[in-house]
């Protein structure tokens, strides 16, 4: 995502929100939205960079609540994902497809909650869905083609943190850092690091490297063309790890005030001894964990 800065060095950053689960039937119904955005899609196909973030689809039981408090929040704009599948929505950001929203039917204590799922491009999506699988991760939905020259599937990895698999993006990922309220950055909040540094350098094609050591916390970067992502272990005991979505914000503080206003929960406030007070992480009102980031920052010191 971003060319030359790497700019996600993390402080101790807790994530005490519930697991989440995706149900397949669902998440899939928006990833031809993948294709739908991509600029110029009737003429050459921009070449496919693997291990780049492409699409995000925010899966809640409650999308009306959804598009009112991302519209205050982030001035992120809907249109019905039309051609694409019953209820699917469509978000955009000063025009630009930026991602969707699928509606969760939810009922019962163990029914799915919601969640952000993030779609990363592979070479060979069904290869890597059956990589997932065979390391003792999950084909949630397996590989479809969502048009047709977009082939996608749902997986969740050995540690259980779901994700989506797309054989491309929309285009138009040109290393810029992306403006205020657009996708900013990937973490991966890992139950065991080694295991899954090693296994996303065979799935994904990630190279890794130590960015930042404090005390006894390590982040590393995940990087194919370019850093992509991040990895550290999850100072909070949880039943699974997760992908956790940045969005590029001006002001942390107010953006998690404002969560706050909307029905929102803040998980992490700003504070001086994570990113120097640069990062907050919240809820939506549906349960979905974001985190907000001011960018760029000045690290400022872990105690």
């Amino acid at each position: 995502m971003l060319r030359s800065a790497r700019p996600m060095t993390s402080g101790r950053v807790p994530m005490p929100w519930r697991r989440c689960v995706v149900l397949a039937a669902l998440v899939i119904a928006g990833a031809s939205a993948i294709g739908a955005a991509r600029p110029g899609a009737a003429g050459a196909a921009p070449p496919v960079v693997t291990g780049a973030f492409v699409w995000h689809d925010l899966v809640t039981p409650d999308p009306a609540g959804s598009r009112a408090f991302y519209k205050a929040l982030f001035n992120w704009t809907f249109e019905d994902g039309k051609g694409i599948d019953p209820g699917y929505t469509i978000i955009r950001h000063e025009g630009q497809p930026i991602g969707g929203i699928v509606p969760l039917q939810r009922s019962g204590a163990d029914a799915p909650t919601a969640q952000w799922l993030a779609y990363v491009t592979v070479s060979d999506v069904d290869r890597t869905a059956g990589m997932f699988r065979d390391a003792g991760g999950r084909v949630i939905r397996d590989p479809v083609n969502a048009r047709k020259d977009l082939r996608v599937a749902v997986v969740s990895d050995p540690q259980g943190a779901p994700l989506g698999l797309a054989s491309r993006g929309p285009g138009g990922d040109d290393g810029r850092v992306p403006g205020l309220n657009r996708w900013l950055w990937m973490d991966y909040v890992a139950r065991d690091p080694a295991t899954a540094l090693s296994f996303y350098g065979s799935a994904v094609g990630f190279r890794n490297e130590v960015h930042e050591t404090r005390d006894t916390f390590v982040y590393y970067l995940l990087s194919s063309d370019r850093p992509r992502a991040g990895l550290f272990l999850s100072p909070w005991t949880r039943d699974t790890a997760a992908w956790l979505p940045y969005v590029r914000v001006a002001d942390p503080a107010a953006a998690a005030a404002r969560v706050t206003e909307l029905g929102g929960t803040v998980v992490v406030a700003p504070q001086p001894r994570v990113r120097n007070s640069s990062l907050a992480i919240v809820l939506d009102p549906s349960g979905a964990p974001l985190a907000l980031q001011r960018y760029p920052f000045e690290p400022g010191a872990t105690p």
